[in-house]
């Protein structure tokens, strides 16, 4: 049973005060500029962070240093201190949870790609780019699980609960289609029919109404953030779906979208299939590859011989492997790899907004021309970006096969390959969207 009265970890206490102190900042940046007060908080807001987001909503206006290096300090705060919150509420922490937050990956993705077609009216588009994306996400997600946390808690029968559950996921599913169609409905024009928009949104309806089988799998707070990501991805999907219909993209431009989406499917069924028996060995018995058992830390597992040890280590290379945390990880870096390669290389016009991927790619650039690489694919110089990308699926296998999580530590284990999750998988589907649609 998890323990909600787990002490804080002194790290967790420091991401917490440090988010606090960030926010503050952002309040007090944004107080000054209303009160019409000229001060170098406020102009750094601004020029780092507030005008990059206003030219990314109406452009491509790229990042810059220091909003790419904010972004990823506070990243790495949020997953510290959420896990610590999600332990405090007897949150899941089982893989399960990652299923669930999956549609939520192609949520932000597909409405990224929506604001990229320029379909979102003036005053929504600049919450449809980063970091506002992740942080409407975040809303539907905590919204969706508070409703299902509240209903696993209550104290109505069963047949009632999930009544309400499914009653609860599609009046969200339907918010999102109001809420989003009326500012897409009153940007595009009379030649895009949404009629594909309305289809995903009554699809994700009936789905939210018939998922009751999901309860096998998931928990009521699982099951309703997993239903109504479903249900938004769908309205997102439709909308796409409208925008290709009206200007249909190019017969050259599908192939791409076989190969960044097939090759991490793969990649997923091969580890998947590879490990699968090693998983289901030590769930028999109780056991998780990368779990240590309740009030062990990992110095005592290293240093102890004890008969779980035994069973473990034989099996955990292949049992990491097809843990849904890892191999999703793995393959949202080689999707992110193959998309940028592909989109840059394979289609002239197209090049990347990122600080650190340009770095990189630069110096793809710099090897070509002392190596003398001049091939269609390659002389941009994102195979090296490709390859970097590749290595780090390799190295986020091996972080987790190497480490042991403690069990109050099991939610930061969650938050980690959903991090590199919203790092890789996003911005992979993003791009091969794009590329498909020529946005």
């Amino acid at each position: 049973m998890l323990n909600p009265l787990d002490e804080l970890h002194v790290y967790e206490r420091w991401a917490i005060n440090a988010l606090i102190s960030v926010l503050l900042l952002i309040l007090l940046g944004l107080g000054l500029d209303w009160a019409e007060v000229k001060n170098p908080l406020t102009d750094s807001l601004f020029e780092y962070f507030v005008d990059p987001i206003r030219g990314e909503s109406t452009g491509d206006s790229g990042y810059n240093p220091v909003n790419t290096a904010t972004y990823a300090i506070v990243l790495g705060l949020f997953v510290v201190a959420l896990s610590a919150w999600l332990r405090g509420l007897g949150i899941d922490p089982s893989d399960a949870s990652v299923l669930a937050l999956l549609p939520f990956i192609t949520w932000a993705a597909f409405g990224e790609v929506v604001e990229d077609a320029e379909m979102f009216g003036s005053r929504l588009a600049p919450y449809f780019v980063s970091p506002g994306i992740h942080f409407q996400a975040a809303f539907w997600v905590i919204i969706a699980g508070a409703l299902g946390f509240s209903l696993q808690r209550s104290d109505r029968d069963e047949e009632d609960k999930q009544h309400s559950l499914e009653a609860l996921a599609s009046i969200l599913i339907i918010l999102q289609f109001v809420f989003y169609g009326w500012s897409i409905s009153g940007k595009v024009g009379s030649e895009i029919d949404l009629w594909p928009m309305v289809l995903g949104a009554a699809l994700g309806v009936v789905f939210s109404l018939n998922s009751r089988s999901l309860g096998a799998a998931f928990s009521d707070v699982q099951r309703m953030v997993y239903v109504v990501g479903v249900g938004g991805s769908l309205i997102f999907f439709g909308a796409l779906a409208s925008f290709s219909l009206s200007d249909p993209p190019g017969t050259d431009r599908l192939w791409p979208l076989v190969v960044v989406i097939g090759v991490p499917t793969l990649v997923c069924y091969w580890m998947h299939s590879n490990g699968r028996e090693a998983v289901a060995e030590l769930s028999s018995q109780g056991l998780v590859a990368g779990i240590l058992p309740p009030g062990m830390t990992d110095e005592e597992y290293r240093e102890s011989q004890f008969p779980e040890k035994e069973i473990i280590e034989p099996l955990r290379a292949r049992a990491i492997m097809a843990q849904p945390l890892v191999y999703l990880a793995v393959a949202g870096q080689v999707m992110d790899g193959l998309a940028t390669w592909i989109g840059i290389d394979g289609f002239p016009g197209l090049g990347e907004k990122h600080v650190v991927s340009q770095r990189v790619i630069d110096a793809g650039v710099w090897v070509n021309e002392k190596l003398g690489i001049t091939h269609g694919l390659l002389d941009e110089g994102v195979w090296l970006f490709a390859i970097v990308k590749f290595g780090l699926a390799g190295l986020i296998y091996y972080v987790f096969y190497s480490l042991n999580f403690e069990r109050r530590e099991q939610h930061l284990r969650l938050l980690i390959g959903v991090a590199m999750l919203v790092v890789g998988m996003a911005p992979g589907l993003r791009d091969v969207g794009r590329l498909t649609l020529g946005v």
